[in-house]
Parts: C-alpha cells; structure tokens; sequence
C-alpha cells in the first residue's frame, strides 16, 4: 500500500500548484483511451494512478512508472528555452517536490521531462507545446 495509500498526498501537492495558477490544469496519470477505443481498460488516472499491483511491484524491487502532465505551466517558455541552450538548469520545481516527496516514503525517484504539442506539425520549426510532461521511475530504495 506505498503507492496506493500516498496518492492523496500526491494529489495535494499538485492541487496546490493548481489553486496558486503555476499551471491551468494538470492530469496525474496516463491519458484516458479515447471513446471506442480499448472497451473495458479501466483508466489509470488521478486516484486511479496506482493499484494493488503498483503496491505489490514496488515491494518486490520492480520499478513503477507515474506520468504527471502540467498543462500551461508558467515556466514552460523558460523551461523550452533553457532546455534550448543546453543548459543542466531548468525552473523545474514540480517534479523537485514530487521526488522530494516519494524519496521520503523511501524511494529512489528519477524522472525525465518532455514537452508536448498537442498537435502534429511536419515542419520542426513549428512546435507550439501546451504542456510538460514528467515521466517518474520510482523504485524502493535499496537499505
């Protein structure tokens, strides 16, 4: 119960960024199959992100994946253009927290960053992204 019983914990800090506006919106969690798409997957999002299988992984040494989407985050235009330039600094105070967080409960957190437009452009040059993506891969911490 790791995972499981540490979502609304999880939820919190995120809701926090939410009410203070760093980001419009944000989705814990993978994207929820579209309509008529994969009939009977149940969604892994929100309250749903982890289960009992998640909690028996975790325990045994396998490693467990959380997506987090941030929607519009404030950073966004500084965190693209750090990212740019190449630069090991980015403005990421998110995913800092997260892995703060999990690290606490005894696991090893590593997680990448990507940014996503939200629509397909042929051209490179044109890349609009809406939305940053952290992709966590947490592991129980080896004592």
């Amino acid at each position: 119960s790791l995972l499981t019983s540490n979502i609304p914990g999880i939820m919190e800090i995120l809701d926090t960024f939410n009410v203070t506006q760093f980001y419009s919106n944000y989705r814990l969690g993978e994207q929820p199959p579209l309509k008529g798409e994969e009939k009977g997957v149940s969604s892994r999002v929100g309250k749903n992100v982890f289960d009992e299988y998640d909690d028996q992984d975790i325990a045994v040494g396998t490693t467990v994946n959380c997506l987090v989407s941030m929607f519009q985050p404030a950073t966004l235009q500084s965190s693209l253009q750090i990212t740019g330039e190449g630069s090991r600094f980015a403005p990421d105070f998110v995913g800092a927290i997260l892995s703060a967080y999990w690290e606490e409960l005894g696991l090893s957190v590593q997680y990448e960053t990507y940014f996503v437009d939200p629509e397909y452009r042929p051209n490179p040059k044109d890349y609009f992204p809406n939305e940053q993506l952290l992709q966590f891969s947490l592991t129980f911490k080896k004592k």
